[in-house]
């Protein structure tokens, strides 16, 4: 049997596409793997022919893989193709496909915010004798009583008359399929429709031009099977829904204690369903207990990314038996924690820690004899025996430093697993850890359950980075870079960049057993979220790396990155001096600028001379680690950025272990007085070469990085994915995520495309989340304020307004909010804050105080918390009742 594969696929200049096919023969079982090149057949298509021999029945399996010049490699999306072929019976078999793009927005409904919790059952295509043609059509989603299907330019797919329309038979989840006889001598266009089961006719068409079949070369011995992708819809008629994002510690309730819980958010699903909103998006939850202090609220520096957070747990619905005085204490510590305007997060957890372990000890044998904790323990103990081991030398060495656990320093798991001997003393404080993690896996469940009774769904977050002291660089050190730390390059809101101080990924050798890390963490999130933002994901194509001697994420470099070899800066006339470019250029009178009047006494103190009048930092502060830490006790915070600044004052940084041949620029370095002093044409050349690094030669790179590791991310769960793509794009970014069916984040105060200073949500594409502000940033209120010029030029281009006003008005936040909801994105989600800023009773009287984090500062106090408890939100109608209305007017 021949069997040609010709598939729809617009290929450009450097791309290839290669057929891998198994072929079991079924009798004996035995399996042939092949992969073979494709040819290009024409600007739409590629083709390749295979020819079987034999007599009976093979189970050809099959896809198409994408390669590209740059490395890049990316199969198409889902399993392979299954066919059952007979050598005997048939001769020719004409195999047109189209690509299964991730991005294909039908993909895009099959993950769990659209899953049908229910099971239908399929069962295959009738197969009418003589059938020549078998046509198979993926799309999700229909309206209620409709079917996909097929009609065309010949009478056995209905002549184009409506009436005369094919209806498909489902017979796997969205796959629709029908055998047909078609006349081989005629030249066949043909569409999709959707078709009335009632009236027995096709309603619709799909939108675009038509599909063809070609001409029938085989003739009479030619079987034809189609597969198609792509129902051509309009975005109109499409899913689209609207969201609502508070982190968990916001919300504030009459039965939670200082700190919003996870049982909060079920009141919240309530009030959310009652006004029309579909999803609730919140923060981290994961364990970040390390200092047992107030930088302990930063949620995306976990110690487990597996473990949840015991801030979040109720004590007041923990299912003991306990004294009636444990009862007083947890309603008075109640009362002072909820008449807090903020979150105390020491005293909270102070709270949390001796309620809870009061209970675990008064109960602790009917506890750790329970079936519930037993079958939790043993389906976790991968992730939580680590957990809780780490969490009792922490507290029992007084550091989450593990590099200073003496003996312990070093992961042993053999050492680890020993102390869980009911008969160890410390048994007792394991467990307590372990049924900590249990309880809040059961409220969290309980929590995510009442949503998907709702009809809602949950979105999680995905922290970019793990904490330098946490489980994860404990006990598998090998997957990190513990010498480097991520952050990002500057920008509006953080001019010096942002260093986060997470150890970075050494992605190689996370690929060598094929990511298992990151895919065992997907299935758990996938545990309790339907969708989730992936924090940075820019991330996944290149980090932004700071050297451990360094602070400030201005002092940071792409990694990866293809460097600039110090043969460029010759082919570019740019005379190379490593003192001059790679050391910070400080003179005596860029001193004066940044210090003032200086004497002889401060220079030879902090700097030493060399020719002339250019100066270096001396040893002890030739670092900024080591100005910190020189500082860590003096409050004179003015002469320590001084000498910060001058660290950074340097053009390029030399790539370690090069041996000074190459070098990555400084980000901003057109900044410098480094940069401002050299003579007008070199800075232009140096300019070009800054150009050239950061906006063209890394482009292929990084997309190939890119299509390396987030296909690992999308296939690891049926979560629906969410990049936050925000801050230096690089080019490649928005096609990789639109390939993989990973929705953008649309800001409108950070438009991504250059010379527009805001963002039109209209311009939205579907596949992508539009909001008016994130928890980075101020909100819209908090904002107005801030810049009179800005907020003026806003009025007047997104809202056609002359004037913008000393404060945001109700009437010009709702139409913030509206221009959001009309927007194409399938959703609009808004922070809280925003929403109920439409509401002059409901809103708080200072906006300030609703900021959840400032970027730029580090750390920062993550302590926000609702003004109003969720069941007042509940009864404030007019708020409700118009938000409402918005929603449902705008079809979402």
């Amino acid at each position: 049997m021949k069997i040609v594969f010709r598939i729809n696929y617009h290929s450009n200049t450097g791309q290839s596409l290669w057929l891998k096919y198994s072929t079991v023969l079924e009798s004996v079982g035995v399996r042939f793997d092949h992969v073979v090149p494709m040819h290009w057949f024409n600007d739409k298509q590629w083709e390749t022919e295979v020819t079987l021999e034999g007599t009976g029945e093979f189970r050809l399996d099959y896809h198409y893989q994408l390669r590209q010049d740059n490395g890049a490699i990316l199969d198409e999306w889902l399993a392979p193709h299954e066919l059952t072929v007979d050598l005997t019976r048939q001769e020719t078999l004409m195999l047109l496909d189209t690509w299964r793009s991730a991005g294909t927005v039908d993909y895009s409904f099959e993950t769990k915010p659209f899953l049908s919790r229910s099971q239908a059952v399929f069962t295959a295509a009738s197969c009418p004798s003589g059938a020549n043609h078998h046509f198979s059509l993926h799309m999700a989603a229909l309206p209620p009583g409709l079917v996909p299907c097929l009609i065309g330019s010949v009478s056995e797919i209905g002549d184009w008359d409506l009436a005369g329309a094919i209806p498909l038979e489902e017979t796997a989840q969205n796959v629709w399929q029908k055998h047909l006889y078609l006349p081989v001598e005629r030249y066949i266009e043909y569409k999709y429709g959707l078709y009335d089961t009632v009236s027995k006719r096709a309603v619709n068409v799909e939108l675009g031009g038509n599909r063809w079949l070609p001409d029938r070369e085989y003739g009479s011995i030619q079987h034809t099977w189609v597969s198609d992708e792509g129902y051509g819809r309009a975005v109109a008629d499409l899913f689209h829904g609207a969201g609502v994002a508070i982190p968990v510690f916001s919300l504030r309730s009459e039965k939670s204690l200082g700190v919003g819980e996870f049982a909060d958010l079920e009141p919240l699903a309530d009030w959310a369903k009652n006004v029309g909103l579909k999803l609730i998006q919140i923060l981290p939850i994961n364990d970040t207990t390390s200092s047992h202090d107030w930088t302990d609220s930063y949620p995306y520096s976990a110690i487990s990314v597996f473990a949840l957070h015991l801030i979040y747990l109720r004590l007041e619905d923990l299912n003991y038996a306990m004294p009636a005085s444990f009862k007083l204490e947890l309603y008075a510590e109640r009362d002072r924690l909820n008449a807090l305007p903020a979150v105390d997060y020491v005293a909270v957890m102070q709270v949390k820690k001796r309620l809870s372990r009061q209970v675990f000890d008064r109960n602790r044998g009917w506890i750790l004899a329970s079936v519930a904790f037993k079958s939790f323990a043993e389906e976790n103990e991968e992730w939580l025996i680590p957990y809780a081991v780490f969490c009792l030398k922490r507290d029992e060495l007084g550091t989450a430093d593990f590099t200073q656990w003496g003996e312990w320093a070093i992961y042993d798991r053999e050492k680890v697993w020993n102390l869980i001997d009911s008969r160890h003393p410390t048994w007792p404080d394991i467990a307590y850890h372990c049924w900590v993690q249990s309880e809040l896996h059961l409220q969290l469940t309980q929590a995510v359950n009442h949503l998907h009774r709702l009809g809602l769904s949950l979105k999680g977050d995905l922290p970019i980075g793990i904490d330098r002291q946490s489980v994860e660089a404990w006990s598998a050190p090998h997957l990190f870079k513990m010498n480097a730390q991520a952050g990002a390059p500057p920008d509006a809101f953080a001019v010096k960049g942002q260093n986060w101080g997470f150890p970075t990924y050494d992605w190689e050798v996370m690929k060598r057993d094929g990511f298992a890390w990151w895919r065992s963490r997907f299935e758990q999130l996938s545990r309790y979220f339907d969708a989730y933002r992936i924090d940075h994901i820019l991330g996944f194509f290149r980090i932004w790396q700071v050297p451990i001697e360094q602070v400030e994420g201005i002092m940071g470099y792409f990694d990866p990155a293809i460097p600039i070899h110090l043969d460029e800066f010759q082919s570019r006339e740019i005379p190379f001096d490593y003192a001059r470019l790679c050391q910070p250029y400080l003179t005596v009178e860029i001193l004066r600028e940044r210090f003032g009047e200086i004497d002889d006494g401060f220079l030879n103190h902090y700097f030493y001379q060399l020719e002339g009048n250019h100066y270096q930092l001396q040893e002890f502060v030739a670092t900024q680690r080591r100005i910190v830490e020189h500082f860590s006790e003096s409050a004179d915070t003015e002469l320590k950025q001084g000498l910060m600044d001058c660290v950074s004052e340097v053009l390029f940084f030399e790539v370690p272990g090069s041996n000074g041949l190459q070098f990555h620029p400084r980000c901003s370095l057109e900044t410098t007085r480094s940069f401002q002093s050299l003579p007008q044409d070199q800075q232009w050349k140096v300019r070009d070469l800054y150009n050239d690094y950061f906006y063209s030669r890394q482009e292929d790179f990084w997309q190939a990085r890119g299509l390396e590791t987030l296909p690992v991310m999308r296939r690891a769960s049926t979560m629906l994915l969410c990049g936050e793509d925000l801050g230096m794009v690089p080019a490649c970014v928005p096609g990789v995520l639109r390939e993989l069916g990973i929705l953008s984040l649309e800001i409108q105060r950070m438009p991504k495309v250059s010379g527009i200073e805001f963002f039109d949500p209209a311009n939205a594409p579907y596949l992508s989340v539009v909001s008016p502000s994130t928890h980075d940033m101020s909100t819209l209120r908090s904002w107005w304020k801030e810049d009179d010029a800005a907020t003026s030029r806003f009025a007047s281009q997104m809202l056609g307004q002359f004037s913008a006003g000393s404060e945001l008005s109700t009437d010009v936040v709702t139409r913030i909010i509206w221009q959001h909801l009309h927007s194409p994105a399938m959703w609009a989600i808004f922070p809280l804050q925003d929403l109920w800023s439409m509401d002059e009773k409901l809103r708080p009287a200072h906006p300030e105080a609703e900021r959840i984090n400032v970027p730029a500062i580090m750390p920062f106090y993550w302590r926000y918390r609702m003004h109003v408890r969720l069941e007042e939100l509940a009864g404030h109608d007019d708020f409700n009742q118009n938000l409402a209305r918005l929603i449902k007017s705008s079809g979402r």
